[in-house]
């Protein structure tokens, strides 16, 4: 496995995290599989790579292997988090690191294209469109 990138706010580090990005995948080839650990005493959510994380304290749901598509992607991602950690005053809120050759198993290659590939395997999430229909049928019969 490579050396482990940790990313946070860039005021408290002195280092730009889309720098830091750009130096240790920059030149990798896409899509390229990550494992992130969330190191934050907070739930996070990233909907583009479609990542959720558990707070730090509750190993090992604190990590997630995403497979990022292409490197716009990964700096969008990397944004969002600077903006996070800013916000929050992390100076490590996340630890990123190549997940063996940093292409994506075969688990995590069967996912769509937006990227999400965990170890454990969750439920699909129910289909909010006929619960809205619904709700709005009931509050019209009033």
């Amino acid at each position: 496995m490579a050396e482990i990138l940790h990313l946070g706010a860039s005021s408290l580090t002195g280092k730009s995290v889309n720098a830091l990005v750009e130096e240790a995948f920059g030149k990798s080839e896409f899509p390229l599989a990550l494992r992130l650990t969330n190191h934050t005493p907070r739930h996070l959510v990233f909907p583009d790579v479609r990542a959720e994380l558990k707070p730090n304290f509750n190993a090992p749901d604190n990590q997630i292997e995403v497979t990022f598509k292409d490197h716009a992607q990964l700096t969008r991602f990397a944004s969002d988090l600077d903006s996070l950690s800013e916000l929050n005053q992390w100076a490590d809120a996340m630890a990123l690191d190549v997940l063996d050759d940093g292409q994506p198993d075969e688990a995590v290659a069967k996912v769509p294209a937006a990227g999400k590939g965990q170890k454990k395997v969750a439920a699909e999430p129910k289909s909010s469109t006929g619960a809205s229909a619904d709700d709005a049928a009931n509050t019209d019969k009033k």
